[in-house]
């Protein structure tokens, strides 16, 4: 009996390649996606926290604006 040896297509490798860096890309993008809203939810929890305690808490927006939140309790209550 003859040896014989199994040979893929090179293309199949090209393919395999492509598909497992799609998937890092992706899982690249999730993981960015996540630190933002572990940060974003963070972020609110700091800002929540101040209110409550009745400071002053400032926002700082990306075109400069700034805008000054206080925890001053409303007088219907």
């Amino acid at each position: 009996m003859s040896d014989h040896i199994n040979i893929n297509h090179p293309d199949q490798g090209d393919r395999w390649e492509y598909e497992a860096i799609k998937v890092a890309k992706l899982e690249a993008t999730i993981k960015v996606l996540e630190t933002s809203i572990r940060q974003a939810r963070g972020d609110l929890e700091a800002i929540f926290t101040r209110i409550e305690r009745g400071d002053q808490c400032e926002l700082h927006m990306k075109n400069g604006d700034v805008y000054v939140i206080t925890g001053a309790l409303r007088n219907d209550r």
